[in-house]
């Protein structure tokens, strides 16, 4: 399987972060560092976050950008509108200069393509297609359900994301150029790859360190010409649902972070819904707070959404859009390994953690619970020593050990010095008293 986020083993030594970042528990460790399971993954790029050592490595399309400019084709951009959150611009324009320095020939707002997408799922709610729809926006969100949730497919909007929608409209308008997109999405560089909508995926950190290497820089040279667009909220927590007509008889809830939507789509589960649109993005804060532009949490969280309310308003593109949008999501589920109970009983037992007393739930080994910490060892994700309270106890063991065994060796050299003592006092007729209370304070000492 396509891999995006790798691990740099040399920069990954025994820190389990990135599990403790994980909701999904997509990460095996094994020898000292942890490896991503692809096939568990849904690329949200919290591990690459919460890395400390920058362990993680996300592929990178710069090689080839540079390669097709180099060649003299026509290289056009599809940019995510989350771009006003990142740069000091004031509005696309600035940006388009910077990157025509760059070699770009056309730069153009990917919230051309949000707005088709939210139209369509107007359609959708006006239609009475379903009683539930969840925006298939965030492809984090679609590979969560197609993976872990495949019963909740049925609710998933069966649209094309915006990305997807706007670079085959640049597909067409520019029929011989190399298609890129940038943006502040890892999962966006799997859903180029299995789409074929765009040629490459550029970060908003990518770009950066190119404008950086070239010496080209943003100018706010450029004053906003239209009246602010409502598509453009899309990066922002509720910017779906704000970028959308209401729909008589319809509810809209917005739900950001992986965590809140697995709790989301667990109470669908349990509880169902009728006539709800569903806003779900994997990022907290959303896009604004994407992986490719926080280097810490919630780095970007308030300033970016404060941006993006300034360049959006109340207008549309006014764009129509000649083919279909509509897409199929198929499940991909995930079929994870998993012990008997009996199995799991022995590994509590053996780390200490059989009795309600002991099982601590520390999580300093990354799991939540003792119980999926010995889940995680039984099918070989994780390992013994990643549990802290018993490498303590095994440190005190092993230090009870040298230090009975010092204790044992002393015993025997005190003993074989009393013999000696005692003999050559037999032959000089003096007293081992004093020799013998010196050794006997040795024999303290070493016990202290």
């Amino acid at each position: 399987m396509h891999q995006i986020i790798k691990l740099t083993e040399r920069n990954c030594k025994d820190c389990y972060k990135c599990i403790r970042n994980c909701l999904i528990k997509a990460i095996r460790y094994a020898d000292g560092h942890a490896e991503i399971l692809q096939e568990e993954c849904v690329d949200c790029g919290e591990c690459v976050v919460a890395c400390p050592r920058h362990g993680n490595f996300v592929e990178n399309d710069l090689a080839e950008v540079l390669k097709q400019l180099r060649s003299g084709r026509q290289v056009v951009a599809s940019v995510d509108p989350s771009f006003i959150a990142e740069f000091d611009v004031s509005c696309i324009e600035d940006l388009r200069d910077a990157l025509r320095q760059l070699g770009f020939d056309q730069v153009e707002e990917m919230a051309v393509g949000a707005e088709i997408v939210s139209r369509e799922y107007e359609r959708i709610m006006m239609n009475n297609e379903v009683d539930v729809l969840i925006s298939s926006v965030c492809p984090s969100i679609n590979q969560l359900i197609r993976k872990y949730y495949p019963d909740m497919l049925k609710y998933l909007a069966p649209v094309a994301s915006p990305m997807e929608v706007h670079c085959r409209r640049l597909r067409r308008a520019y029929p011989e150029a190399f298609v890129v997109y940038i943006g502040a999405c890892y999962a966006r560089k799997r859903e180029a790859w299995e789409t074929g909508c765009c040629d490459a995926v550029l970060m908003f950190s990518d770009l950066k360190q190119w404008m950086h290497d070239k010496d080209v820089r943003c100018f706010n040279s450029h004053t906003q010409t239209d009246r602010g667009i409502r598509a453009r909220r899309y990066p922002r927590q509720d910017g779906i649902v704000k970028s959308m007509a209401r729909v008589l008889g319809w509810n809209r809830v917005s739900i950001d972070g992986v965590g809140d939507c697995i709790a989301a789509l667990e109470e669908m589960r349990q509880r169902g819904a009728n006539r709800v649109f569903l806003e779900m993005t994997a990022c907290a804060g959303s896009c604004v707070n994407g992986p490719a532009i926080r280097s810490n949490r919630y780095e970007n969280r308030i300033n970016g959404t404060v941006a993006v309310n300034s360049y959006a308003g109340e207008y549309d593109f006014g764009v129509e859009e000649p083919e279909t949008v509509r897409k199929v999501f198929t499940p991909d589920p995930v079929n994870r390994a998993r012990a008997d109970e009996e199995a799991v009983e022995q590994v509590l037992e053996k780390l200490n953690k059989a009795t309600a007393d002991t099982a601590l739930n520390c999580g300093c080994c990354g799991y939540p619970t003792c119980r999926e910490m010995a889940q995680a060892l039984c099918v070989g994700k994780a390992q013994m020593d990643m549990c802290l309270p018993y490498l303590h106890e095994k440190a005190e063991r092993h230090s009870r050990e040298v230090v009975n065994s010092t204790l044992e060796a002393a015993d025997r050299v005190i003993d074989r010095q009393m013999r000696v003592v005692q003999n050559i006092a037999s032959i000089l007729g003096e007293t081992t008293a004093e020799t013998k209370v010196m050794l006997v304070k040795l024999k303290e000492a070493i016990q202290e």
